[in-house]
């Protein structure tokens, strides 16, 4: 089945659009692009991050809510091709994947009645060139949600390259960059708690690695230390504690020799479970402290 197969097959059927928990901003504008291709009804797992909520709030869309999902005769899955990251679904619908990760669930994929699943920086840019090569008007705000879901996806455009900028600036067309921003901060944070738990930071040189640990009240708290002071103060490795576990962000050029060498094998060695990278339960962050002293520059 090819993509216009599934655009004529998918009529007349009662379709949902969804995506993974913790559901984040290209999960969302994947789901928005979904409902209007091909209509039908969607389901957002609630979220954690205030990036996707101002992005829900500026497309007047909604998270939770009871969804009967049997009732439905297609379903179709953005922003993941692992079954566990959609594990509130029912097995016996038949479903549609579009993705941007690493194949790594294969069973779940080879299953799909249709899949396109295209290594990219964000799920968006993938439905992007689908759209282009099918022909399909994309709205303004399509567009939009593409932009802020490219922003957010290439970790504030830390991991972007030349190509994804020419795709921002597809997306973006006539508006501001700035509006970017407005919809990922759209909701406050408690500035008295983070200001508190900023102070507390502990700070580190190990092998020549700059790092920094703090304890903090939530993944909007972690991602506020990122945007504003990881740069800021030259660090290499920042690790935050979290109520779920430890998160730990890596400079970019560092995340060969430290992440996937160092970090990756701690955290598989120690059968810890990772989940939209939160070592989940575990705080202990004097063993990852202890680890970082095996990097070489």
């Amino acid at each position: 089945m090819d993509f216009k197969d599934l655009l004529d097959f998918s009529k007349d059927k009662k379709i949902l659009h969804t995506t993974h928990t913790k559901s984040d901003c290209d999960g969302i504008s994947s789901i928005y692009w979904g409902i209007n291709v091909f209509g039908g009804d969607y389901y957002i797992p609630e979220f954690e991050l205030r990036t996707a909520s101002g992005l829900i709030k500026i497309l007047n869309l909604k998270t939770g809510g009871n969804v009967g999902f049997k009732r439905y005769d297609l379903i179709f899955i953005y922003d993941t091709e692992r079954s566990e990251n959609v594990d509130f679904l029912p097995q016996n619908i038949p479903y549609v994947i579009f993705d941007h990760h690493p194949a790594r669930d294969t069973e779940f994929l080879n299953n799909a009645i249709y899949k396109f699943n295209r290594k990219a920086s964000a799920n968006v840019i993938n439905l992007y060139d689908i759209s282009i090569e099918n022909n399909l008007a994309l709205s303004d705000d399509v567009l939009f949600s593409f932009a802020v879901a490219l922003y957010t996806d290439t970790a504030m455009f830390r991991t972007a390259r030349g190509a994804e900028f020419e795709y921002l600036s597809k997306f973006l067309k006539n508006r501001k960059f700035e509006e970017i921003l407005e919809t990922i901060y759209f909701e406050k944070i408690d500035k008295e708690s983070f200001i508190d738990q900023i102070s507390k930071t502990q700070f580190f040189e190990i092998n020549s690695l700059s790092v920094a640990v703090c304890r903090l009240n939530s993944q909007d708290e972690y991602y506020a230390y990122i945007d504003s002071l990881f740069d800021v103060l030259s660090l290499d490795v920042f690790i935050g504690i979290l109520p779920e576990g430890i998160k730990v962000h890596v400079k970019k050029r560092h995340v060969q020799k430290v992440y996937h060498r160092i970090l990756v094998q701690l955290q598989k060695g120690m059968n810890i479970k990772r989940d939209h990278g939160v070592w989940l339960n575990f705080f202990d962050y004097n063993l990852i402290l202890e680890a970082l002293k095996k990097y070489e520059s």
